[in-house]
């Protein structure tokens, strides 16, 4: 993936390295993404790993709030290593800064798909996969441009109406990168 370096907004990621000595590694993934980290677990010499896996049965929602009451008791070392798509790379993330960690201590793989998280300027929906601009919101229904400024908060790319102006105006469909 080519990031252009001028939208300072947009995230890097880079591959996770195991960082040492930690008083808890913490491993948290979505299914498809557990070969990202699979390999740093491997390296992890103490018992002081544990994973944090999100399965088809209990969903995406059901890890999170469990994340939530974990990282309440987690120790001050404690080093985060998460990999999944974006919006979940990031739910997490703020998950884990709203229970005290710092980004210092997380680590975030690069996503496992290009499919972005949406944000709806105009009636605030987030829709997630998305892959083309412009891309219709599920919310208000206005056809959005798909920017390439990302709100953390969000953890989504944030979108405009394209034809404000005129909307029987319909432009290209670009494949995102």
């Amino acid at each position: 993936m080519q990031i252009d370096p001028s939208i300072k907004s947009r995230p890097t990621y880079q591959a996770p390295m195991l960082e040492e000595p930690a008083g808890l590694q913490l491993f948290v993934c979505q299914p498809e993404a557990r070969g990202l980290l699979e390999p740093l677990y491997q390296q992890c010499a103490s018992a002081q790993a544990q994973w944090v896996l999100a399965d088809e049965e209990t969903g995406t929602e059901a890890l999170l709030a469990s994340l939530q009451q974990m990282l309440v008791n987690v120790p001050v070392s404690t080093r985060l290593y998460v990999a999944g798509h974006e919006g979940f790379l990031w739910d997490v993330r703020n998950l884990a800064l709203e229970a005290g960690l710092v980004d210092e201590q997380i680590q975030l793989a690069p996503p496992v798909s290009r499919g972005r998280r949406l944000f709806c300027t105009h009636c605030y929906t987030l829709m997630e996969g998305v892959e083309a601009s412009p891309h219709s919101c599920s919310g208000c229904g206005r056809l959005l441009l798909v920017r390439d400024h990302f709100s953390r908060l969000h953890g989504a790319y944030v979108g405009v109406q394209i034809n404000a102006e005129d909307p029987s105006e319909l432009p290209e469909q670009e494949v995102l990168q």
